[in-house]
């Protein structure tokens, strides 16, 4: 194997990681934009139900209407937007992280098996005499193959890791909500 051949190789492999990286970047746009739009379209809802809510603050004649109005009904939407919000961000997030893993996931085994490739092919064409130095090579690439199964499995503990803590917070918004929620019962009981 002649060098323009090893360079051809290599130049082989890192293509195929740019394509990779390419369509890395193209996915966490994609996300962002959808978050973008979940967040204006959540601002949007806040906004147009902050007007209608006011305009019955404004409307109403007896105060304790509008008391009953903003212990009760306001809270349980807002309360109930916001769950519904986050549940959409969650699911966008985690379907980010599968796709992210998934692409993770196909270009170190692409990567591997270029370089299993390309190091077998240098191998079987190394010069006679040559064969203390191409062990030599092997042993360091099967330790860079071993760097990334380190890295993979770091990846899937990265992303089990993000999932929990999505549900975790998911989890504590919804317990905030609840209490709110319980907090307004009693004062809607004692307003009737």
């Amino acid at each position: 194997m002649n060098q323009d051949q090893v360079t051809a190789k290599l130049s082989q492999i890192q293509s195929k990681n740019l394509e990779t990286v390419f369509s890395l970047g193209e996915a966490a746009l994609e996300n962002a934009q959808k978050l973008v739009e979940l967040n204006y379209d959540a601002s949007k809802n806040a906004l147009l139900n902050a007007q209608e809510n006011i305009q019955q603050v404004i409307t109403a004649k007896d105060p304790k209407d509008v008391s009953e109005f903003l212990q009760a009904e306001t809270l349980q939407e807002v309360g109930n937007q916001a769950i519904a919000h986050q549940r959409k961000v969650t699911k966008v997030l985690r379907e980010s992280g599968k796709e992210f893993a998934n692409v993770v996931e196909a270009s170190i085994e692409q990567t591997q098996v270029g370089m299993q490739d390309w190091v077998n092919t240098l191998a079987a064409n190394a010069p006679a005499g040559s064969d203390v130095f191409v062990s030599a090579f092997k042993t360091s690439m099967n330790s860079v193959m071993q760097g990334f199964e380190q890295f993979r499995e770091a990846s899937k503990d990265a992303m089990a890791t993000v999932e929990k803590s999505a549900d975790q917070a998911f989890e504590a918004f919804q317990g905030q909500i609840a209490q709110v929620k319980k907090a307004a019962a009693p004062a809607k009981r004692k307003a009737a």
